[in-house]
């Protein structure tokens, strides 16, 4: 990364390119939480040679809201059930009968999350 260039060789052709891009890279806290109190070093895995290759280092906390944080995970997961290609197939398809339509609605809203939390958070904003 320091030089900026890489060396190749392979099938027979011997030379060095230029490689001026960005790295970035990301790293999980040792046991899953960051610990304020201890410094960045200490919070990860990384040796200080790897560390020094890096301009800019950034730590991105995330706040423990475990509201919040359900909310978004039953968003999500409604979401790509809604997404699914058997759904989405229902407008298009006419050979599917009301009843076969209906029993596919009825499929999919048994097995979609309670959204009431997800209504309450968009309501309080």
């Amino acid at each position: 990364m320091e030089q900026q260039s890489i060396s190749i060789s392979k099938a027979g052709i011997v030379t060095s390119l230029h490689a001026r891009c960005s790295v970035i890279a990301a790293a999980n806290p040792l046991g899953g939480v960051y610990k304020s109190n201890l410094n960045f070093n200490d919070n990860v895995d990384l040796t200080d040679p790897i560390l020094s290759r890096f301009d800019l280092l950034s730590v991105i906390r995330d706040e423990h809201q475990e509201e919040l944080d359900d909310a978004l995970a039953t968003f999500v997961l409604n979401s790509h059930m809604k997404s699914h290609p058997k759904i989405r197939q229902l407008d298009t398809m006419d050979e599917v009968s009301d009843e076969q339509r209906q029993t596919i609605l009825d499929e999919l809203q048994m097995n979609m999350l309670d959204d009431s939390k997800v209504k309450k958070m968009d309501q309080s904003r």
